[in-house]
């Protein structure tokens, strides 16, 4: 048990750093407005990473609850963001954790 949530806790945190990553990347962008989208669901994104490690960390009885969530807002974040990786790599970068995250939360959720 302890290996899956290292595994799973492993996840959400990459995905926490890029998510923020992208937001601040985002911000920096010389069309700004254009990326609100895309800084709004990576900042959703990270925090509802952060409450589900916490969960996960402390073995609540919520955590099932909250990474089904966060599988869903991941796979969003992920989706924003694949729109803008071919021209930006903190996007592509981050989508790609983002659907790491999804699918470690699935699996988790499957196994619990």
């Amino acid at each position: 048990m302890h290996a899956q949530n290292q595994a799973l806790l492993d996840a959400l945190n990459a995905c926490i750093a890029a998510c923020e990553h992208c937001a601040s990347s985002c911000l920096k962008e010389e069309d700004v407005k254009m990326m609100a989208g895309c800084i709004s669901i990576d900042r959703d994104c990270a925090d509802i990473c952060a409450l589900t490690a916490r969960l996960v960390a402390r073995g609540s009885e919520h955590a099932q609850h909250l990474m089904r969530e966060c599988a869903e807002i991941c796979g969003k974040c992920a989706t924003e963001c694949e729109k803008h990786g071919a021209h930006m790599d903190h996007c592509r970068e981050c989508a790609e954790a983002c659907r790491r995250c999804e699918q470690a939360c699935r699996s988790a959720m499957q196994q619990g």
